[in-house]
């Protein structure tokens, strides 16, 4: 006969009741320890991983920590160079930090040159979390054996995030000429774009733009210094203008940036010009040498206009029997002019004695000066300017040497024609000059 076994507890209860049905007592819940185990999760090859370069290391990981969001995404790259070519390993990554993944084995080959790219990857799961060694080894040779560790966090990426697009935009110089400008144009910088974003760069001109330009922002949202310049048929007059950005990605505008565009300066002469001033040349000399060609007197002037007509005027002053000169040349490539005056009565050379003025007309300037025929002029003449003090811009001819004027001049009388010459003693008297550098004229001598 079988026995029933009760409990302790439902015994006394048959004992005390004997007219009670037995009930059985209810079971306890299981406890948290008694749970089944949730299912490993299991490791996998991962289809795209960024993989390192090795550069002769025979093990490289991607990364040393990997955010569970990529290490589901994209994975971990596995890679190494410098082991045995076409040769067969074995991955193995195993987990040993105590979370519930299964240890991961694939085999792989080597190529030619020694060298491989692999990779383990997961899912979005928690489970992931924690730390792995990473081996690999040489099926035929185990001694070819090399060992990496990494983590996976619960981070939600390792990309950095993108900056904020807050595009602001720079002038390099505040402040142009009318001339910077047409010539050069505005430079323009800015940052705070779309990384690698299409930007376009306006000019403004109050509500309309007058140019623009179209740059590409680089991985940290700066444009490079950019050139904007006026697009119009004419140049824009001098005031306040500015520039903008326009970040094409995000549609998000830069605030205007101003510059000036100012009127160019006029060059102001940096000395004024040189006033024309008159050389008389000796202002004693006695008869003897006034009446010789190669000395006379010297009338030089300088600093008239280039190719302007100089105007000498000689007069003697008081009674005297000596025609007046009158004759006009023109100023050399300096604005110089030189002449020599001289008697042409060399048989009566007293008769020159007494003293001359001279006017120089210049252009608007009228110069004036004075010289003397004396006997008592000391070694008069003899340093009298015989080098001519310049050709009186009236071409060229050599000289005698020896500090005598050259003989290149044409005598003239100084009245109109040569006619009406005033005689002394039977004597013609004139005055006359020799101009330097012009050629002689048979007719006249």
């Amino acid at each position: 006969m079988k026995k029933l076994a009760l409990a302790p507890a439902v015994a006394i209860a048959i004992t005390g009741l004997a007219a009670s049905p037995v009930i059985a007592a209810p079971e306890a819940p299981a406890s948290a320890d008694t749970q089944p185990a949730s299912k490993p999760v299991a490791l996998q090859k991962a289809s795209n991983p960024t993989q390192p370069q090795a550069d002769g290391e025979e093990l490289v990981l991607s990364a040393d920590t990997i955010s569970l969001k990529d290490f589901a995404d994209k994975g971990l790259g596995i890679s190494g160079s410098g082991v045995s070519p076409d040769a067969q390993f074995q991955l193995t990554v195993k987990p040993t930090s105590g979370q519930n993944v299964n240890t991961y084995e694939a085999p792989f080959q080597s190529d030619g040159n020694g060298s491989y790219e692999t990779g383990v990857g997961g899912t979005n799961d928690d489970t992931y979390v924690g730390k792995y060694d990473v081996t690999v080894t040489n099926l035929d040779d185990d001694s070819e054996t090399f060992s990496a560790s990494f983590e996976v966090t619960g981070d939600e990426s390792d990309e950095p995030e993108a900056p904020e697009v807050d595009p602001k935009v720079s002038v390099k110089d505040d402040k142009l000429t009318e001339s910077e400008f047409e010539k050069n144009g505005v430079t323009v910088s800015g940052e705070g774009f779309t990384p690698n974003g299409k930007v376009t760069v306006y000019g403004s001109a109050g509500i309309s733009a007058f140019g623009d330009t179209e740059v590409t922002a680089d991985d940290e949202g700066k444009i490079p210094a950019t050139t904007v310049k006026y697009e119009g048929d004419d140049q824009l007059e001098p005031g306040e203008y500015g520039v903008y950005a326009v970040d094409e990605e995000e549609e998000a505008t830069a605030e205007t940036a101003s510059f000036t565009i100012t009127e160019d300066e006029t060059e102001e002469p940096t000395t004024p010009a040189a006033e024309a001033k008159l050389t008389v040349s000796p202002e004693t000399v006695s008869p003897a040498d006034f009446v010789k060609k190669d000395k006379g007197v010297t009338l030089a002037v300088e600093n008239c206009e280039p190719g302007e007509d100089v105007h000498y005027v000689v007069n003697p002053k008081g009674d005297s029997n000596v025609t007046a000169y009158d004759n006009t040349v023109k100023a050399d490539d300096e604005g110089k002019a030189d002449v020599n005056v001289y008697g042409t009565s060399a048989s009566d050379p007293s008769a020159y004695i007494g003293d001359y003025e001279v006017t120089v007309t210049c252009g608007d300037d009228e110069l004036t000066g004075e010289f003397s025929v004396s006997d008592d002029a000391n070694a008069g003449g003899s340093d009298g300017n015989e080098d001519g003090n310049g050709d009186g811009g009236n071409g060229g001819d050599n000289g005698n040497g020896g500090g005598d004027l050259p003989r290149t001049g044409t005598e003239l009388t100084g009245l109109v024609g040569g006619a009406g010459l005033l005689l002394i003693g039977g004597v013609a008297v004139a005055l006359t000059m020799r101009r330097k550098k012009v050629a002689q004229d048979p007719a006249e001598i």
